[in-house]
């Protein structure tokens, strides 16, 4: 999996991120430093979340189940290889 992959898939659910920490998308937007017009974007599927964002989301949110099973259980670690 390259890096390309990882904002693919992780993009597409984001919005299950989010639902699965019971946030809503002005909170989700100011955790991840984007503008909820964004958000909104992205879970619509009309953007897709750049590297910055896919990486925050990674480390904010590491203990998602979502995310884990996408990344594995070390979703540092692995964000870490994807980046070097």
């Amino acid at each position: 999996m390259d890096r390309k992959d990882v904002i693919d898939i992780l993009s597409a659910k984001i919005k299950l991120v989010r639902v699965e920490f019971d946030y809503t998308q002005e909170q989700m937007a100011r955790i991840l430093g984007i503008s909820k017009k964004t958000l909104v974007q992205i879970e619509k599927s009309r953007l897709k979340a750049n590297w910055t964002i896919i990486v925050a989301l990674c480390a904010l949110f590491r203990s998602s189940e979502i995310i884990q099973s996408v990344i594995g259980e070390d979703v540092i670690e692995c964000m870490e290889e994807l980046a070097h």
